[in-house]
């Protein structure tokens, strides 16, 4: 019952930042909401939405900048950009730099966790792209449309291999005890689940698994083992088990630590410093969600990192003076920064 009540704790929590910042629960919509089978046109193929209506206030430079997603088999086939008042010129640099193309071939899921960065020289136009395609998307996912149109489990082999290396980091070393084996894991989680894959817990995907509810998907699976094995495995007495042999970056910081066996010394009146910092500014992170403001805080967090064709260089930046300071100091953003580990530490 003592370890019950912190999950309860933190289920609560991820529920109401739910609400919060998405306005709905397990795929249950709170407040006025846009009707989104005005947008959402079933086609013998698939599923069109239209963001007309939906991100109508969204606008770039010259003002609102409407898309159509064609959705088939449960992913993203394509996203058509609807007749605008952008420049050519800031719409040809979003072409340009495969904008237009990121979402094509993604699942629903996938598509909606991505973390895709305005394009340099037309920030505004490609700032409200995204945010057209992503009001799409959530439109498309709350849909049942989509829904009865979308067949298929979404498998390709890519999911299921980083399905596999899933359920080994989180069952293996329950049996194995072995140095040899956790290197040999680490280096695996690093490679499939960070740079291939991009597989990891953080907030958005928390938040959005909160929000959406479950889908019938090989990419919701491997969601649904990651948060069993990240919020559930500390209740049965595996705290930390997610952080210790399944994420991709407290893996690649013990690989970058393995490096040198000098460590630098750090004092335990900084040690308690740094382990206070790392609380509260968990603690403020949070409060800035509920408040709504800053709240795109979650778009940067660290392991977005390992997407590098759509990470932004702040991330890939703080994230490689990480690894670096990682073979001086044993997993330094785990214990002293990460939001991800702090809220899964308080199970």
């Amino acid at each position: 019952m003592k370890k019950l009540v912190p999950f309860v704790a933190v289920f609560i929590l991820l529920a109401t930042l739910a609400m919060v910042c998405k306005g709905s629960l397990f795929g249950h919509k709170f407040g006025v909401q846009e009707n989104s089978a005005q947008t959402v046109t079933v086609t013998g193929d698939g599923v069109v939405v239209n963001t007309t209506d939906l991100a109508g206030n969204v606008s770039g430079y010259g003002g609102p900048v409407p898309v159509e997603i064609y959705i088939s088999g449960g992913q993203v086939d394509s996203v058509h950009t609807l007749p605008n008042s952008e420049s050519p010129q800031f719409f040809g640099k979003l072409e340009a730099a495969g904008l237009t193309r990121a979402w094509n071939g993604k699942t629903l899921p996938e598509a909606l966790t991505m973390q895709v960065d305005a394009v340099s020289g037309a920030t505004y136009s490609s700032n409200a792209y995204i945010a057209n395609v992503r009001a799409g998307l959530n439109a498309a996912v709350a849909d049942s449309n989509v829904a009865a149109a979308s067949s298929g489990f979404g498998f390709s082999w890519k999911l299921a291999v980083v399905l596999l290396v899933v359920l080994a980091a989180s069952l293996l070393p329950l049996f194995i005890h072995n140095k040899t084996y956790r290197v040999v894991q680490q280096l695996v989680n690093v490679g499939v689940l960070g740079f291939w894959g991009g597989t990891f817990i953080d907030y958005a995907m928390m938040i959005n698994f909160f929000s959406n509810g479950v889908t019938f998907t090989l990419a919701a699976i491997i969601t649904i083992v990651l948060l069993v094995v990240g919020l559930l495995f500390p209740v049965f007495g595996k705290s930390g088990h997610y952080c210790a042999w399944v994420c991709p970056f407290g893996s690649l910081q013990e690989l970058a630590g393995h490096l040198t066996k000098k460590k630098w010394h750090i004092g335990k009146r900084t040690l308690n410093v740094l382990d206070t910092f790392r609380q509260v500014l968990w603690v403020v992170l949070v409060a800035l969600l509920y408040a709504g403001i800053g709240a795109g805080w979650i778009d940067y967090e660290i392991f977005t990192g390992f997407i590098v064709e759509s990470a932004s260089w702040i991330v890939l930046a703080v994230g490689g003076l990480f690894v670096v300071l990682s073979i001086f100091v044993t997993r330094p953003f785990c214990r002293f920064m990460c939001p991800t580990g702090s809220l899964l530490k308080q199970l």
